[in-house]
């Protein structure tokens, strides 16, 4: 009950604001972004840095990020190392190294962290554009629909509903 009702506070208040619909779309997009590559110590800090930069919504950056929370992270980080290795290595799996040295493991941290930011950038594209589109349509819908009763109740009030019945 209290998720359903903390989903149901931040729709609505995503749904109030009061900006551009380029900019909220654009901080969505950027906060998707963002959350699907895998900095996860620093999705908030680099989010709310570019969308200042940028000149986006830091609201909807900051609701955009939450698509990388603990359950989904693990998908997409296996999915951004899958990607990245078979863009950079050519698929062939990460090898331990057979000696206990720093620089053995150092390359080995390396290979692997260079695949899942790759990785993470390349699919973390194909969401940011569909969050930029949806959010747009979601904005401007309902604008529209706010602005139809708005206009529905002002036509209302200026015209009365002619009485029926037995008093007219």
């Amino acid at each position: 009950m209290a998720l359903r009702r903390l989903l149901r506070y931040h729709w609505l208040k995503f749904l109030r604001l009061q900006e551009d619909p380029r900019k909220l779309a654009w901080g969505m997009a950027l906060g998707v972004f963002i959350g699907i590559t895998p900095t996860i110590p620093f999705h908030t800090v680099v989010t709310l840095s570019l969308a200042a930069l940028l000149r986006v919504s830091p609201v909807t950056a900051f609701l955009g990020i939450q698509i990388g929370n603990p359950l989904t992270a693990p998908a997409l980080y296996l999915a951004a190392y899958k990607v990245g290795q078979f863009l950079l290595y050519r698929g062939q799996p990460l090898v331990f190294p057979e000696s206990n040295s720093f620089k053995a493991w150092i390359q080995v941290l390396w290979q692997g962290g260079v695949a899942l930011q790759v990785g993470g950038v390349i699919i973390a594209i194909p969401p940011a554009i569909v969050a930029y589109f949806l959010t747009m349509w979601i904005v401007q819908r309902y604008r529209r629909r706010k602005a139809a009763k708005a206009l529905s109740v002002l036509a209302l009030s200026q015209n009365p509903p002619a009485a029926s019945g037995p008093e007219a």
